[in-house]
């Protein structure tokens, strides 16, 4: 699932950050993708991607410029 992915879609993980945050906007794809939390800027969390398969519950498609 995470090959869908592309910078600056919207991620909805099945499970929530300690923070209440379940949607996520990610901002960097490597080795590990990087996420910004959509309700709180400051938030940001890694994921491997064997971990992000299992923790995606839907993507967002952003339409790019």
């Amino acid at each position: 699932m995470h090959s869908e992915l592309e910078v600056r879609d919207i991620v909805i993980f099945k499970k929530a950050h300690p923070s209440g945050t379940i949607k996520w906007e990610l901002i960097r794809i490597g080795a590990f993708y990087k996420f910004r939390s959509t309700d709180r800027f400051d938030l940001f969390i890694e994921l491997r991607r064997n971990i992000l398969d299992k923790q995606i519950k839907q993507i967002i498609k952003i339409k790019g410029e």
